[in-house]
């Protein structure tokens, strides 16, 4: 699964190398040694790296909107984690966010909203009605991509 879309895996065993391609919706994967550790270690690592370029992206595309609206939000320095309870978690007083290495597996929209709702948390540090409403004026479809994302949790028990 990578942004919303299903894929599934192949083992390419003679591998003289790591790798990864992707085929259609298949993902390739080339492992050397093939052995189950390698492959667990290899698919995180390369989950991370997809995550990462994923969410600065997302951060990238935000910012410059919040500007325009009239808010100074620093880019914020990015962590990963696989996290179990939350999507995304913002450390304003450090610019600090951190996001859910699962999120990478959502819908690119939902992947958006919690890169949103966290950059918002720099201008408003609470759940509060100015927070909603801060959130509503970049994405008025927020409520249903929350509830596209509870879905998504709940169908592929990734937060509990």
């Amino acid at each position: 699964m990578l942004q919303g879309e299903e894929y599934s895996v192949s083992l390419k065993p003679d591998a003289t190398r790591n790798g990864l391609t992707v085929r259609d919706s298949t993902l390739v994967v080339s492992l050397c040694p093939a052995t189950r550790e390698n492959f667990d270690r290899f698919l995180r690592d390369w989950y991370r790296r997809q995550a990462r370029k994923t969410f600065q992206a997302a951060i990238a595309r935000w910012l410059p909107l919040f500007a325009e609206a009239g808010y100074e939000v620093p880019a914020p320095r990015l962590k990963i984690f696989a996290m179990r309870r939350a999507w995304g978690r913002c450390y304003y007083t450090k610019g600090l966010v951190t996001l859910n290495l699962h999120l990478v597996k959502t819908p690119p929209a939902c992947i958006d909203y919690i890169v949103l709702h966290e950059l918002c948390h720099f201008v408003v540090s609470n759940h509060s009605q100015a927070f909603h409403r801060l959130v509503e004026s970049f994405l008025p479809t927020w409520r249903e991509t929350d509830a596209q994302l509870k879905a998504f949790a709940r169908a592929h028990r990734v937060i509990g």
